[in-house]
């Protein structure tokens, strides 16, 4: 049985400027065995199918930026399966959408030398379901893929939801951890939510033996 840390959305190279810090404290402070990076790593804004930000880089730039932050991810948490995202998947949906096979493409630890490092769409530990959440929506995603697969469910995904959920059956008691996420909000990257009500929830999440999921907020006067 393990005491995952769950590391939310980062949009690599725009994460919070603490994110780091924050997690560290958290592994530390529950004492957790096991990482789980929960999808979107990495934003590749360059290589969206949407239109491109004027303040974008350069695909190579933008590649560049992403390994310097995602190396200092890889040496914190040298060991830990990762969940691949929609925008850590661009490359390959891109080069799907012109023909070419993903044998031509480098699998996701080589692309970004993290050789320890998992990367799966999906995985399950002590019972309990891990993925990103692509195309998830609702106010309690989390808890609605737990009700539609009957076994407790952790996803990052939607930014502006955070928390855990019930759902009670005659036989079992099941719930969904939504993790929010640890990105810059004012990054460039996220102008297109600066009018949305429903802000991005910063924190990240622990599972404890599978039995309970909580979510930590990031406080903020702590994390400056």
């Amino acid at each position: 049985m393990s005491r995952v840390l769950v590391i939310p959305d980062l949009h690599l190279p725009v994460e919070h400027k603490h994110a780091i810090d924050f997690c560290v404290d958290v592994y530390n402070q529950y004492e957790c065995d096991k990482v789980v990076f929960i999808g979107d790593i990495m934003d590749n804004h360059a290589i969206s199918f949407h239109a491109k930000h004027p303040n974008c880089p350069s695909a190579v730039d933008e590649f560049y930026q992403v390994m310097t932050s995602l190396r200092q991810w890889y040496d914190t948490f040298p060991v830990a399966d990762v969940m691949i995202g929609n925008h850590d998947e661009r490359v390959h949906r891109l080069a799907e959408s012109v023909n070419i096979p993903s044998k031509y493409l480098k699998p996701y630890a080589e692309m970004w030398d993290t050789p320890e490092w998992n990367w799966v769409f999906e995985t399950i530990i002590d019972g309990v379901y891990y993925y990103h959440g692509n195309k998830a929506g609702g106010n309690t995603p989390g808890l609605k893929k737990a009700m539609k697969i009957g076994m407790p469910v952790v996803m990052g995904h939607r930014h502006s939801v955070a928390g855990i959920h019930y759902n009670a059956t005659p036989m079992c008691l099941y719930w969904g951890l939504d993790v929010g996420c640890l990105i810059d909000r004012k990054a460039w990257q996220f102008e297109y939510g600066k009018h949305i009500d429903n802000k991005p929830i910063l924190g990240c999440g622990v599972v404890d033996d599978g039995f309970e999921g909580q979510f930590v907020p990031m406080k903020m006067e702590k994390y400056k």
